[in-house]
């Protein structure tokens, strides 16, 4: 299931009356990643993670990619890196289906087991400034299983302009679907976009 798709300092989203965001709707940041920051690196390609379970399961992830953030936001904004492939049967991808944002994709998935589930993941992107890209995803229809399937990915510059920054914030609450499963569908998603930053292929599933 969907364990995956970062912060802008996320002050600027908290909650002040005389504070406009920056960011457009449907593009905001789902609350603050518990993970501090390195704004000193080292600038490991490594992902840090967290979480915390009450209403539902919380994940959060930082990790540093070595290329600058143009190349990682035009790696980013593709349906495959972003792509739940490890724990689905299939997938099939509708790109641009909401041109208000910068970029976006719907994916229909389908899994086979004993019984067929599906579920649609809609995917937007947005440059915020030149220091910041933001993608949010949500499950928009299908199966009752997955009650609530969400999250952000901030792409962010650092201190070197040859490293940029993934940060992830994911929610979910799915039958059958524990932190361990959001933690490795989060681990799969930084090392699919590690890899395409790159210029190399997708890693398999583990």
């Amino acid at each position: 299931m969907r364990a995956v798709v970062v912060v802008l300092l996320f002050g600027l989203a908290g909650c002040q009356d005389n504070i406009t965001t920056p960011f457009p709707p449907g593009l905001e940041p789902l609350e603050d990643n518990v993970l501090p920051g390195l704004p000193d690196g080292p600038y490991d390609e490594v992902l840090r993670t967290a979480s915390r379970s009450n209403d539902y399961i919380r994940v959060y992830g930082r990790g540093f990619v070595q290329v600058p953030l143009e190349t990682l936001w035009q790696a980013a904004q593709a349906p495959e890196p972003n792509a739940s492939e490890c724990k689905t049967s299939s997938h099939s991808v509708m790109v641009g289906n909401e041109p208000q944002y910068d970029f976006s994709f719907l994916i229909h998935y389908i899994v086979d087991d004993i019984l067929t589930v599906e579920w649609d993941d809609q995917w937007r992107f947005g440059l915020i400034s030149e220091d910041l890209g933001m993608i949010r995803h949500q499950k928009v229809q299908g199966s009752d299983f997955i009650t609530l399937s969400e999250g952000t990915i901030q792409v962010l510059t650092t201190a070197d302009p040859g490293v940029s920054e993934l940060v992830f914030v994911e929610h979910l609450d799915a039958v059958m679907a524990g932190t361990g499963d959001v933690i490795a569908g989060i681990q799969h998603n930084y090392d699919a976009l590690v890899a395409v930053a790159h210029g190399n292929p997708i890693p398999r599933c583990p």
